[in-house]
């Protein structure tokens, strides 16, 4: 962050969002805000998720945790085997762990859900992907990300 100015103060409503559909019905509009911030340990994003339409598939992070804050509309949140309704004020937790504690949050109103999502930053991540077989590894570093994709033995691909 040497010689770089850090934005201590983000207004979430002047964030330029980006598009990302990653599969049919998977797809939300966003940013991360937490680089602008000068932060390097913590990472935090605003996200904007259409209806009917969840930013990410069941996932699970093996080495970071996740707080997601819910600024407006509903939805449900799969956690493991289980699934809750949520909605504005709700705070759902994703520990780092294994497929049992995969998750998605799914936009199930009839208007944008809106939330802002913070993890700690690894310098590398590994996702599992359950329902796909599939293990992910990013490695995080200057200049961009590095991506592999591996499958998971036993588990056939769709």
């Amino acid at each position: 962050m040497t010689g770089q100015a850090i934005e201590p103060v983000v207004a979430l409503d002047r964030l330029e969002l980006r598009r990302q559909d990653r599969a049919p019905g998977i797809g939300s509009d966003g940013a991360n805000f937490s680089r602008a911030m000068g932060l390097t340990m913590l990472g935090a994003s605003y996200f904007e998720v259409r209806p009917g339409e969840s930013a990410f598939p069941f996932h699970v992070h093996y080495l970071e945790d996740e707080i997601i804050v819910l600024l407006s509309g509903e939805g449900t949140y799969r956690f493991g085997d289980t699934t809750r309704s949520v909605t504005v004020g709700d705070v759902l937790g994703a520990p780092a762990g294994r497929a049992e504690w995969a998750h998605q949050l799914t936009n199930t109103g009839s208007e944008p859900l809106k939330y802002i999502c913070v993890a700690n930053q690894t310098e590398t991540n590994v996702v599992e992907l359950p329902e796909e077989g599939l293990l992910r590894v990013h490695h995080r570093k200057s200049g961009g990300h590095e991506s592999i994709e591996l499958s998971k033995p036993g588990k056939a691909q769709a």
